[in-house]
């Protein structure tokens, strides 16, 4: 009679042993990827972006030194301390677009230890002050979520920042696109809390990110909406064989009138020559003969 053989008693612990290498023992996990050849990449790092994107988006090859110098040449000596800062961005954000994330990559490598927080404006709040949003607000805050720069989504951002708010998120500093105060397209309920917090000395400057070809109106949301005119006459359709009696209760264009077809039939002649021009006489009166 075949005994049934139990695999315990085939395996000894030290073939066991070999087989749990993800939760036995406090160094597993490291010491299993460090088996497999895997090295964990250091906080910061990110893939190479394409060619092709370097050469449309102007700030995707600024690089960590770059951004923290820019930083500190504006905010000063009062940003040396050695800690994590908590930098804010807010934004609509719907749907997500290069110039969004390069504005949130620079805003997280702005120092070298960042917790950044994106603030979301609400369905709401974007229809009060008629900002145009294609994706819904949970959408918007989702996506961030998986967003590599960002720590933090806040789904109440307020329109224009206010001091209650930056304390009661502990944001040291707000980043802000150059040249926002000059753009037509950036609501001034908004500059006025960007004011204020150029005033609390809280923010930092990123790059605005530049394209060198334009993004597709269909998902640019940088692109001013156009209002359709509902009483806008439609155009009219040329029909050709049509009587002229059906053709004028229907309102139906039957092409040319019959006279200018005329016209555009009859070949064009030239102009006979005309006689020379004579220079009339005068006399000594300055009077012509006849006269």
């Amino acid at each position: 009679m075949r005994r049934s053989l139990d695999v315990l008693s085939v395996l000894s612990t030290d073939d066991l042993a070999d087989y749990d290498v993800i939760s036995d023992g406090p160094r597993s996990l490291e010491s299993s990827i460090a088996d497999l050849g895997l090295a964990s990449r250091p906080v910061g790092s990110e893939p190479a972006p394409l060619p092709a994107a370097r050469e449309k988006f102007d700030t995707v090859g600024l690089s960590a030194e770059d951004i923290q110098g820019h930083v500190q040449r504006a905010v000063g000596a009062g940003a040396n301390e050695t800690r994590t800062w908590r930098v804010y961005v807010d934004g609509v954000f719907g749907p997500l677009t290069p110039r969004d994330v390069l504005q949130l990559r620079q805003a997280k490598l702005s120092f070298p230890s960042v917790h950044l927080l994106a603030g979301v404006f609400s369905d709401e709040v974007c229809e009060e002050h008629n900002a145009a949003v294609e994706v819904s607000h949970a959408d918007r805050c989702e996506v961030l979520r998986h967003c590599r720069w960002v720590d933090e989504v806040v789904p109440d951002a307020p329109w224009t920042l206010h001091e209650k708010f930056l304390r009661a998120r502990h944001i040291d500093y707000v980043a802000i696109d150059e040249g926002s105060s000059i753009d037509p397209d950036i609501d001034r309920e908004r500059l006025k809390g960007y004011d204020l917090v150029k005033s609390l000395r809280k923010a930092i400057p990123t790059r605005r990110t530049n394209m060198s070809t334009p993004m597709p109106k269909s998902v640019d949301p940088f692109t001013k909406p156009q209002k359709i005119e509902k009483d806008a006459a439609p155009a009219k359709s040329t029909v050709k064989g049509v009587p002229a009696n059906l053709a004028q209760e229907l309102g139906v264009d039957t092409g040319p009138r019959p006279d200018i077809q005329e016209a555009l039939d009859t070949p064009f002649e030239e102009p006979s020559e005309s006689a020379p021009f004579e220079e009339p006489k005068v006399d000594e009166f300055g009077t012509g003969h006849g006269v």
